[in-house]
């Protein structure tokens, strides 16, 4: 028989075998390297040096954070990153606010329009927010039912909705306040989609709130504040579960568990990955670099050194990976699984870790 090393998950090499005896799953070790911009077909602008990957499910993109009006896709017919030209990055630097279900929701720093791409070469001025404040700050869409939303960080103007097609340019509405008592209207610092429901952690980080997709200008929160100031943050969905960062700061320590929500956003779980220290530290397990590997059958995540894997999302078993140790308050930001090519993280020092699989 022969071997290839990009087809080598655990299901294929047991059936290759016969399909004899019990699958065991091993988590493998990968060999990584640093990679910067010129890795994506980017070339130096400014002296901006950092790249974030995003996977949409369908798509993979290379943001590279300069007013260049350029973007980068992975080509899954010649396995390469491939820059091409996207007028509207002319306007500003492109900043991602949600990724997921087919679709990327973008915005340019410091305006108020909301630009879409399936794929990540052709990008469509979605619509507008008329009378916003401040900037926009996260965002979120359901393919499903064609809504999608969008935060700003204002205490009256917070939040628009849409129903419209994302290839066209229409107003999106401003939501209705989040409860009968509160005459402001919800402010979110992170919003994700699951299931039918907009869910987001509440601008302050003490509270979650969500919203049904059909009816995305009516909010509730669904996790109030509690008297031991716990706080959240990077919530999001991947392969229908719900992942939150739930933290505590006491006494100049922060305790950190991620945790596991239910599919109303009413309870939450803590797995076994907790960490006690800086928040701004790669043993943090963030719900950002968590990827969902369907050869696996497994969810996959790192941080400092480790690669864990999990069946639910709760119960999580590692391996340590040489080569993953970033310097102090270099954190993980997000990471991607680009089939055909290799694993993607990116740090917030400018610098992408790469690892082929």
């Amino acid at each position: 028989m022969s071997y290839d090393k990009r087809f080598n998950n655990t299901l294929a090499i047991w059936t290759a075998f016969g399909g004899r005896g019990e699958i065991e799953f091993t988590i493998p070790t990968l060999s990584w390297k640093k990679v910067g911009y010129s890795h994506f077909g980017y070339s130096s602008v400014g002296g901006e040096t950092k790249i974030d990957v995003y996977d949409n499910g369908v798509a993979q993109i290379a943001v590279y954070y300069a007013k260049s009006p350029y973007m980068s896709y992975f080509n899954k017919t010649t396995k390469k990153w491939t820059k091409v030209s996207v007028t509207w990055w002319n306007h500003g630097a492109p900043e991602i606010l949600y990724v997921g279900n087919g679709v990327f929701i973008a915005k340019m720093v410091g305006l108020a329009n909301i630009i879409a791409s399936f794929d990540g070469v052709t990008w469509h001025n979605a619509g507008y927010c008329a009378g916003a404040k401040n900037h926009m700050e996260c965002g979120a869409y359901d393919m499903n039912r064609g809504s999608g939303v969008v935060s700003f960080w204002y205490e009256q103007t917070p939040i628009y909705y849409s129903f419209d097609s994302l290839t066209l340019r229409t107003e999106w509405p401003l939501s209705k306040p989040i409860d009968a008592n509160d005459k402001s209207r919800p402010i979110f610092k992170y919003l994700t989609t699951h299931k039918g429901y907009f869910v987001g952690v509440v601008g302050g980080g003490k509270s979650i709130a969500r919203a049904s997709t059909s009816s995305p200008g009516s909010w509730g929160t669904t996790i109030a504040e509690d008297t031991r100031e716990t706080k959240y943050m990077y919530i999001r969905s991947v392969n229908d579960v719900l992942f939150v960062l739930k933290y505590r700061y006491v006494n100049g320590i922060y305790y950190v568990n991620l945790c596991v929500m239910n599919d109303s956003a009413s309870g939450i779980i803590e797995t076994n990955l907790s960490h006690v220290g800086d928040l701004a530290d790669n043993r943090v397990a963030s719900p950002q670099n968590i990827i969902w590997m369907e050869d696996w059958g497994k969810f996959a995540i790192f941080n400092q050194e480790m690669l864990y894997v999990s069946n639910d999302g709760i119960y999580w078993e590692g391996k340590k990976q040489p080569g993953l140790t970033t310097r102090p308050l270099v954190t993980f930001e997000g990471a991607i699984y680009a089939p055909g090519d290799g694993f993607y993280l990116s740090t917030n020092d400018g610098y992408t870790y790469y690892a082929e699989y």
